[in-house]
């Protein structure tokens, strides 16, 4: 009876650590292929709190020549709430896409929010929805409602997609329901 138990005991022990050797491997070896961060309406270059680089998309060969946009810096800041990517944004008034060369296969999308008026527009009015090709990422989405459900200042929303050609699309379009209604984003990972 011992035997049966100490063997049981010891696959159990063996499979643990073989999947924790495999996890360990398997994110030591991760290395992306496609590095972008854009600061939405914002200079040139600039640094985020972690030293991170990021890129302005004025004149960005990321950033759509067609729609409805203009870039905006937000008329107050929260003390918790870093400068960048936070503190500049592009505003859509119609649909408006961004593409993203990059190689084929799975990518983490990151978008940042901060919901507070800019050029003098009122952040309950920032409701919109956001695509990927197909997919749908964000639905009737407010940045100002989910901040302040969540008791945040401001946000970040990732999502993994997967990209079987060589161009990565994010179109940002405001709500159809809702007069006044506006797009924005302050930042985007790729």
């Amino acid at each position: 009876m011992r035997n049966s138990n100490n063997s049981w005991l010891s696959s159990i022990i063996s499979f643990l650590l073989l999947a924790v050797l495999v996890d360990y491997i398997s994110a030591t070896d991760y290395v992306p292929t496609d590095r972008i961060s854009l600061n939405c309406g914002g200079p040139p270059d600039s640094s985020d709190n972690d030293n991170r680089k990021w890129t302005s998309d004025i004149g960005s060969k990321f950033a759509s020549s067609r729609g409805n946009s203009s870039t905006a810096s937000a008329a107050t800041q929260k003390p918790s709430v870093p400068n960048v990517p936070y503190m500049t944004a592009r505003i859509f008034r119609s649909e408006y896409t961004y593409t993203f060369p990059v190689a084929t296969g799975r990518k983490f999308v990151r978008l940042y929010f901060y919901p507070t008026s800019y050029n003098g527009l009122d952040a309950s009015n920032g409701i919109f929805k956001v695509t990927s090709g197909p997919y749908t990422l964000l639905k009737n989405f407010s940045a100002a409602q989910t901040t302040e459900a969540l008791n945040y200042d401001f946000l970040m929303k990732e999502f993994s997609v997967n990209v079987p050609s060589e161009v990565l699309s994010l179109t940002f379009t405001p709500s159809q329901d809702i007069s006044d209604s506006y797009a924005f984003v302050n930042g985007i990972e790729v």
